[in-house]
């Protein structure tokens, strides 16, 4: 028996409100405006950073993962969490346990590379978990940069591999572009079917100038599946349009969304034609598993297959991060429809929440969620997550 406890495996709870059911029709489903929907939060609990870190990581050393891995996969799941991005961040860890319990992943498995040239390289995942992958292949693709002005790297055999914007930001931070895809079980719908057969696939980019970045993650579906699981975990509802219940009706239960993985595209077609593109470079090219082929059961392995492109600006220009800046203060000075709502890029909403975390000096986690790795901690015997203060209420000031 498995000792975790996963939002698909337990989607037996409904809440007693009052159900609302909308009906789009094809043309529309997938871009209905959000319905005004009630709110359920949880009181939320304050962690340190460094006992965030000290949990995952003593959890996984109880799955045999070796002292010099832990440090990069607790990093980039406290990094999710501090950028905002919780349905990628601890909420994931209990996966990525379960991954390796069941040997999906394996915990001592390396990449490597199939077949190279100066500027791309093929790699073999080897069952290694999503962030090892990643984080091998685009540090690769950084390295055929700087040699040929680009890299780009396909890989095979990989897993689910969290916020895709982490292997972007590790080419920007060198001085590159970073572009990052991944497939994903399949689970969102075209706007004129009812059956799910591509994954609500990720697209993320990162470049950074002199006094700017722009820094866009994104999935293909109007939200993706970590925002759902997020919602169910936190006891919240959420917005018409996101997802359809088993029925093909739009739901703001996301228990019923998780049971029926059927997301809405963003952009109707032009959001599904994005997934499918994405799918046939990460899925297709890369001789992994996409569309149908990889399994919605989580019992059994997934072989997802990912793209990383490294991209040197300055081979191009000299005063490329000089036009950067130009670029998004010509955006940011743009006339707002609301003054109270100034433009944003991409990315500012994430600066937002990690100013709001700073001024906290902790991550603020529901309660509902540390009850959850409250049971982890106690069948993997390891010491349960300390809280840096009894109980604070939950605020939002992005």
């Amino acid at each position: 028996m498995l000792w975790h406890i996963r939002p698909l495996q337990c989607l037996a709870r409904t809440r007693r409100s009052h159900r609302t059911y909308h009906r789009a029709s094809p043309a529309h489903r997938a871009f209905q405006k959000p319905a005004t929907f009630p709110v359920q939060r949880g009181e939320t609990s304050l962690v340190l950073v460094d006992e965030a870190r000290r949990f995952i990581q003593d959890c996984l050393l109880r799955m045999n993962v070796p002292t010099s891995k832990l440090r990069s996969i607790s990093e980039f799941l406290v990094v999710a969490d501090y950028r905002g991005n919780f349905g990628n961040g601890l909420n994931r860890l209990d996966g990525y346990l379960s991954d390796l319990q069941m040997g999906h992943a394996r915990a001592d498995a390396e990449p490597s590379v199939i077949n190279e040239t100066a500027a791309t390289a093929h790699v073999d995942g080897n069952s290694a978990l999503g962030v090892i992958v990643g984080d091998f292949c685009m540090d690769l693709a950084v390295e055929k940069a700087q040699k040929a002005g680009i890299g780009f790297v396909v890989a095979k055999n990989s897993h689910h591999f969290g916020m895709a914007s982490w292997y972007a930001f590790r080419a920007a931070v060198r001085g590159y572009a970073g572009l990052v895809m991944s497939n994903a079980v399949p689970s969102m719908v075209s706007p004129d079917t009812q059956e799910a057969s591509i994954g609500a696939n990720c697209l993320a980019f990162c470049v950074k100038g002199e006094k700017s970045h722009f820094a866009l993650d994104m999935a293909a579906s109007v939200r993706d599946l970590g925002a759902i699981e997020w919602a169910w975990s936190t006891n919240e509802y959420i917005p018409h349009g996101w997802a359809a219940d088993e029925s093909g009706f739009s739901t703001c239960f996301p228990n019923l969304a998780l049971r029926a993985l059927r997301l809405f595209p963003a952009g109707g077609h032009k959001g599904f034609t994005l997934a499918c593109i994405i799918d046939l470079l990460c899925g297709v090219l890369s001789d992994a598993q996409y569309s149908t082929q990889i399994p919605q059961n989580q019992s059994q392995p997934s072989n997802l297959g990912q793209v990383f492109v490294a991209i040197n600006p300055e081979l191009f220009l000299s005063n490329f991060r000089e036009r950067l800046d130009d670029f998004c203060s010509r955006i940011k000075d743009s006339q707002a429809e609301n003054d109270a709502n100034p433009v944003q890029l991409p990315g500012e909403n994430e600066r937002a929440h990690m100013n709001y975390v700073e001024d906290l000096r902790a991550l603020p986690y529901p309660n509902s969620l540390l009850a959850k790795y409250k049971l982890v901690a106690d069948k993997l015997c390891v010491k349960p997550i300390d809280l840096a203060f009894d109980r604070c209420q939950s605020r939002k000031s992005f």
